[in-house]
């Protein structure tokens, strides 16, 4: 009865939290508009209509409609674009607040590497019916070696300049926390997949509070926003 009641409460919160990140990440753009995060309303949309989209297809009768009917056939299609544009969002991201230039080649070594996985991937796997695995977890795999990277280069920032990486810091937080717990989970089901197993209920539970636990992140992130966090810090040598 317990884990029926987290499951309606995890069920019914995650959409509801994409659309208040929307609303937030409007509300504070004027903090932000000239940071490399000016896209983040952008992302945070394009998400929060994906899963509407989703949610309404799999849930209502509408598929006499033909946005709704396209929606369906192509699915898997349309979150595996999400995906690359994810992915290459918050690669720009990190490589832009980075000033290290061994930290900004890593990130822009690995974002290279990681267009080659996905291009590899779409001749293993079908890109319009299939999750593309490979890129996913190249993708997730730098995400957090970027969240690291911030981590790190912020330890050796002035405490006067801390100010500069408040919003991100969450965001990085949010990111880290979702990737780390997310990636295992879909390598396990990668494999369900491949050997027809049934998913366990708790992978979804867990899958969710992942991602609660983003978006509660990212909001935080946004509020924390200071309209003159973004210095741009000369080139070092």
């Amino acid at each position: 009865m317990e884990k029926a009641f987290i499951d309606l409460i995890l069920e019914n919160l995650y959409r509801p939290l994409y659309g208040l990140t929307v609303l937030v990440a409007l509300i504070k753009y004027p903090k932000y508009y000239n940071t490399p995060l000016k896209l983040f309303p952008v992302i945070a949309m394009y998400t929060f209509l994906t899963e509407l989209l989703g949610y309404i297809t799999k849930n209502y009768e509408v598929y006499d409609i033909t946005i709704f009917s396209a929606f369906v056939a192509h699915n898997v299609i349309i979150y595996n674009i999400y995906n690359i544009i994810f992915f290459s969002f918050f690669f720009y991201v990190y490589w832009s607040y980075l000033t290290h230039p061994k930290y900004k080649r890593i990130i822009l070594y690995g974002s290279i590497i990681f267009l080659v996985v996905t291009i590899a991937n779409v001749f293993l796997q079908s890109f319009i019916l299939e999750s593309q695995i490979f890129s996913y977890l190249a993708g997730g795999l730098l995400i957090l070696l970027c969240t690291i990277l911030l981590f790190l280069e912020r330890k050796k920032i002035q405490e006067r300049q801390g100010f500069r990486f408040e919003g991100i810091k969450w965001i990085s937080i949010g990111l880290f926390i979702f990737y780390a717990g997310y990636l295992p989970i879909k390598v396990i089901r990668y494999h369900n997949y491949l050997y027809k197993i049934n998913e366990y209920i708790h992978l979804r539970r867990i899958h969710l509070s992942l991602v609660c636990l983003l978006y509660i992140c990212f909001i935080v992130g946004l509020l924390k926003m200071k309209r003159k966090f973004w210095i741009l810090s000369s080139k070092r040598s």
